[in-house]
């Protein structure tokens, strides 16, 4: 418990979230400039088949890397998610990285997808 206090000012004495958290507002605006991509991407969650365009494939790839992984770790967006959205845009001849599990602290302002 301790170390747990010692450490959470540390992070914020750094600035933690300034290095490592993307602003997601702008990650949103990346995704939202391929036209539906973000409501494709929250259809591929709830169905088994992943169905996107080009376009969107293209906009996940854009992302720079703070957002792509913040993206892929957040509520359902999960990096299995990434991976299967890595997948399906392979299809299409768009090369994404792959997704890892990153584990964020806490931090206000950073919270799930909502937008």
């Amino acid at each position: 418990m301790s170390f747990a206090m010692a450490i959470t000012p540390a992070f914020s004495v750094l600035g933690w979230e300034e290095r490592y958290l993307p602003d997601p507002s702008v990650c949103w605006a990346e995704i939202n400039k391929a036209d539906g991509c973000v409501l494709h991407l929250y259809a591929s969650l709830f169905k088994s088949k992943t169905n996107m365009g080009f376009d969107c494939c293209e906009a996940i790839r854009g992302l720079d890397y703070k957002c792509r992984n913040w993206l892929f770790n957040h509520g359902r967006f999960t990096p299995e998610f990434g991976n299967r959205v890595k997948r399906f845009c392979a299809t299409l001849g768009v090369t994404l990285p792959p997704s890892y599990r990153i584990y964020y602290p806490q931090t206000p302002g950073h919270g799930g997808l909502g937008h």
